[in-house]
């Protein structure tokens, strides 16, 4: 240490020499590497696992897309390029899948969120009952989608259903709920968000319970109603649950098969096949494993958009 140095360190209120940044910089960073290795050996065999599961999968089924394989086929499968992309993505059965798919999907979220976030409302006032009616509500949520298509598809029968037998016992007539074009569709997100509304308002009674009660003591203190308060006060703040859970229900109503397959199996004629059960009798009923790999790549390839939704909830939350 200089002379200099000594008589600024120990002259009375004057402060001492700062610590060399650059040395305590380069012990930082050579800390924050060390961990960083750790971090990597620890978690690599997870990152191999997911790899092994989801990757996989995914790459052989491009693999399969661009080839011409057939279970049980004398011609050896060869690779075709973007041949299945072209004459099934582009198929007019394909685009009428995908329309009747869209139609299915409007409906029920059109029925599943106002409902769901109407429910969540009004368990959050913690009125009496609330305990055994959230039971209730969350009770088709556990049920498999088989089962529930099991049992509405023995409900919803247009001779036996005891859902046509309540109507004749009021003087209307039947419906068939599973054997008309609209009847059908509608039955089907009927019956999709019968299961589905317990997780929407699940979520959104989640998210109610974390609100905090300032904004919207605030807002009736100034005299807005019921209504005003839930408008511009507590939807604001739900946006990014929300978005979340649109996301989630968008992508499910995209892909689903099972309620489809069990309650009309595309029936009447294709009025409800969608593009998953499309996917399903190409690959199962035709064999063909090439054109049924090409439409699964499209399909997501259709649902990655949804990622826009994730976006909007990471800035809305912040």
């Amino acid at each position: 240490m200089t002379a200099a140095v000594a008589d600024r360190a120990t002259t009375p209120g004057t402060a001492a020499a700062p610590p060399n940044r650059s040395t305590l910089s380069a012990s930082a960073r050579r800390t924050v590497r060390r961990r960083r290795r750790r971090v990597a050996l620890l978690t690599a065999p997870s990152w191999l696992m997911l790899a092994a599961v989801f990757a996989t999968p995914i790459v052989v089924g491009v693999y399969l897309s661009t080839r011409s394989d057939k279970i049980g086929g004398f011609v050896p499968g060869r690779g075709v390029g973007l041949d299945n992309f072209r004459r099934d993505v582009l198929d007019r059965s394909f685009l009428v899948a995908l329309t009747t798919t869209l139609i299915i999907t409007a409906i029920g979220l059109a029925i599943q969120l106002p409902v769901g976030i109407g429910l969540a409302l009004l368990l959050h006032r913690n009125l009496r009952g609330t305990r055994l009616f959230r039971t209730v509500l969350l009770l088709p949520m556990l049920l498999t989608p088989v089962a529930v298509g099991l049992m509405w598809r023995f409900m919803l029968d247009t001779d036996l259903g005891v859902i046509n037998w309540m109507l004749d016992s009021v003087g209307l007539s039947r419906i068939g709920w599973l054997g008309e074009k609209w009847a059908a569709r509608i039955s089907i997100a009927l019956v999709d968000s019968w299961q589905s509304i317990p997780f929407v308002m699940l979520m959104t009674l989640a998210a109610l319970s974390t609100l905090p009660e300032g904004p919207h003591e605030a807002a009736r203190v100034d005299g807005a109603t019921t209504w005003r308060v839930f408008r511009f006060v507590t939807l604001p703040m739900l946006r990014p649950v929300l978005y979340v859970t649109l996301m989630i229900r968008l992508v499910d109503s995209l892909k689903i098969f099972d309620i489809i397959f069990i309650l009309t199996r595309g029936a009447p004629g294709r009025a409800t096949q969608t593009i998953g059960l499309l996917t399903y009798d190409t690959g199962f009923n035709f064999l063909e494993t090439g054109r049924a790999a090409a439409l699964g790549v499209a399909i997501a390839v259709l649902t990655l958009p949804v990622y826009v939704l994730w976006m909007r909830a990471q800035r809305a939350s912040r």
